[in-house]
C-alpha cells in the first residue's frame, strides 16, 4: 500500500527499538507506517504520495509540553506584559502605558510580573496601583498565579473592604494582595469575552507549533469540569492544534466524579490526565495538614484518577511521599505513576524513595536556568548537588519529563534542553556539572518522557511503525555538533497525524 507521505533525505531520532538507521520514515493516514533505510522508498511511493525532503535534517517525535498553562498562556498574551519589570516604578510606568488602550468600564489587566525581584523587596499593593490608575479597576497577577493584587476601584467592584478578614476558600488578604484561591474575588472579576480568549490562544497556538510541540499538558490546580468544556470546544473548532491532557484540578474533583470521568478519558486529540494536587496552591498554607494530603490523595485515586503532586521544595515532597506510602496501606494496590511536578530540590538520601513508588520527575529546565543564581547564593556546595539533580534520577531508573511550566517561562523546549545539557544558569555560572544530561536524554524527556507521564506512550512519543505520526523536523543534527549548536536549533516544520501544520 502506498503512502500519503514519505520524509527523505533525513537522520532520526526515534526513541523505539530498532537496530536499523531511520532514513525513511512513511505515514498513511495519520500513523506511521514505516521508519528504515532509505532503498524502500521505490514500494512507499505511489502516484498520489507526497515526499518531504527533510534536506539532511532530524527528525524527532514531536515535543511533549508534560507540565504548562494552555489558558494562561493564551488569555495574558492580551495583559500588560510585566516581565521586566523590577521596580514599583517600573510597575506603573506599564500600568500608565496600558491605562491608555483600555476603554472606562472595562479591567486593566497586567500579568508575569516577579515579586521576587521587586528591589524594593515587597510586593506591590493597592495604593502602587491608585497611584498611576484610579480611574479603572486593575487586576495585577503575579508570575506564578499564587498572588494577585487589586487597586481599590477592582477591590470595591469585587465587595472586598478592610474589614474583610480572608475572602475565600484559604486566602490571604493584605494591602490588595490576595494570595490563594479567592472565591469572592475570582467571581467578581469579569471573564475575558469569548472572542477575546480565541485571539490569545490563535497566537499561543501559533507559537506553540512553531516549536515543533504538538502535545501540551495543562496542569493548572485551578481546572475545573467548565474549563474542561471550553477547551474542548476551542479544540473542536481548531484552535489549538496540539494534543491536549488536562490535568483536573483536585478542588474539582467531585464535578468530575459526577460526570464519571477519569484520567484517561476522552481522545487523542483530547483527554483528562492525572488529577492536580496543589493544596499550597489552592489554600495559600505552604505546609498543607499531612492528613489532609493523604485523605485528597486516597480519595482522587479511588475514583480512578493517576495522581499528579505539586512538589515545589522538599518538604511538599516528603509530604508527597508520606500521601503515597498512605495510598498502599489502605488501598487494593499502588498508586501507578505518580507525577512530581517541579522537584527541584531531591536529597540523595530520598532518591531511593522515589524509585520505590514508582514517581516520575516533571521537570522544567527553564526555571533551573531563572532560578540557578538564588541556588548558588543560598546552597551550601553539599546541598548543590540536590538542585534538579537530572542525571541522578536517570542513573536511578526514575521516569524524567521535561515541560516549560509557560507562562512562567518560555515554551521553547531548545533552551530548556540547552540549560539540562550545559547545566549554565542565568549570568553564566555552572551549578553542578556533574549532573549534565546528554542531548539525547534531554530530547527523550521532552518527547517520549511527557508520553510515559501521561499513560500514552504506546501511541506517541517514538518514532515506530504504528505510532501517530506526530513529529518535528530539525534544521541540523545537534548530535554531529558541539554543545553550542542548541542554540541555533530550531523546528522547520511540524507535523501533527502526519499533516504539515508548520513550516518556516
Amino acid at each position: 500500500m502506498s503512502a500519503d507521505l514519505i520524509l527523505k533525505n533525513l537522520h532520526a531520532v526515534t526513541f523505539a527499538e530498532q537496530s536499523e538507521p531511520v532514513e525513511l520514515i512513511a505515514v498513511k493516514g495519520n500513523k506511521i507506517t514505516y521508519a528504515g533505510t532509505a532503498d524502500a522508498l521505490g514500494q512507499l511511493k505511489g502516484h498520489e504520495t507526497r515526499e518531504m525532503d527533510c534536506c539532511g535534517g532530524l527528525v524527532v517525535p514531536g515535543f511533549n509540553d508534560a507540565h504548562c498553562h494552555v489558558f494562561a498562556s493564551a488569555v495574558t498574551r492580551l495583559y500588560a506584559d510585566c516581565s521586566k519589570v523590577c521596580t514599583i516604578a517600573d510597575l506603573q510606568v506599564v500600568l500608565r502605558k496600558k491605562a491608555r488602550d483600555i476603554k472606562r468600564g472595562q479591567w486593566l489587566r497586567a500579568a508575569n510580573c516577579d515579586f521576587s525581584k521587586i528591589v524594593e523587596g515587597r510586593f506591590p499593593n493597592s495604593q502602587d496601583l491608585d497611584a498611576v490608575v484610579a480611574d479603572l479597576p486593575v487586576l495585577l497577577l503575579e508570575r506564578s498565579g499564587q498572588h494577585c493584587v487589586l487597586n481599590s476601584m477592582a477591590l470595591k467592584l469585587c465587595g472586598v473592604t478592610k474589614d474583610t478578614s480572608s475572602p475565600g476558600s484559604g486566602s490571604k488578604l493584605s494591602e490588595g494582595v490576595i494570595s490563594g484561591n479567592n472565591e469572592l474575588v475570582a467571581s467578581s472579576i469579569p471573564p475575558l469575552t469569548e472572542q477575546e480568549v480565541e485571539a490569545g490562544l490563535r497566537q499561543a497556538n501559533k507559537e506553540y507549533l512553531s516549536l515543533g510541540i504538538t502535545s501540551l499538558q495543562d496542569t493548572s490546580w485551578s481546572n475545573s469540569y467548565q474549563h474542561w468544556l471550553t477547551m474542548k470546544s476551542f479544540k473542536d473548532r481548531g484552535e489549538l492544534a496540539p494534543r491536549l491532557t488536562l490535568l483536573p484540578g483536585v478542588d474539582s474533583l467531585e464535578e468530575f466524579e459526577a460526570q464519571g470521568l477519569k484520567t484517561g478519558y476522552g481522545d487523542e486529540y483530547m483527554r483528562l490526565g492525572a488529577v492536580k494536587i496543589a493544596l499550597d496552591e489552592s489554600t495559600g498554607n505552604p505546609c498543607p495538614p499531612q492528613d489532609e494530603l493523604n485523605d485528597i490523595a486516597l480519595k482522587a485515586y479511588l475514583a480512578g484518577f493517576q495522581l499528579a503532586f505539586h512538589v515545589a521544595d522538599v518538604s511538599l515532597l516528603q509530604a508527597s511521599l508520606r500521601a503515597l506510602d498512605f495510598i498502599r496501606e489502605h488501598a487494593p494496590s499502588a498508586c501507578v505513576r505518580p507525577r512530581f511536578e517541579h522537584c527541584p530540590v531531591c536529597p540523595p538520601a530520598l532518591l531511593p524513595n522515589l524509585v520505590k513508588c514508582g514517581a516520575i520527575v516533571v521537570s522544567q529546565p527553564n526555571l533551573f536556568y531563572e532560578t540557578g543564581p538564588r541556588y548558588l547564593e543560598q546552597f551550601s556546595s553539599e546541598n548543590l548537588a540536590s538542585v534538579y539533580p537530572l542525571k541522578s534520577l536517570l542513573n536511578r531508573g526514575i521516569p524524567l519529563a521535561f515541560s516549560s511550566d509557560s507562562p512562567l517561562t518560555s515554551a521553547n523546549p531548545f533552551s530548556a534542553i540547552l540549560a539540562s545539557v550545559s547545566r549554565k544558569v542565568s549570568g553564566g555560572d555552572l551549578l553542578s556539572p556533574h549532573e549534565k544530561i546528554s542531548f539525547v536524554e534531554a530530547l527523550k524527556a521532552y518527547t517520549h518522557g511527557g508520553a510515559y507521564a501521561s499513560c500514552e506512550e504506546q501511541t506517541k512519543g517514538s518514532i515506530a511503525v504504528g505510532m501517530l505520526a506526530d513529529m518535528v523536523v530539525l534544521n541540523r543534527d545537534p548530535l554531529t555538533m558541539s554543545q553550542e549548536a542548541i542554540t541555533g536549533t530550531k523546528s522547520i516544520a511540524t507535523l501533527i497525524d502526519g499533516k504539515v501544520v508548520w513550516e518556516c
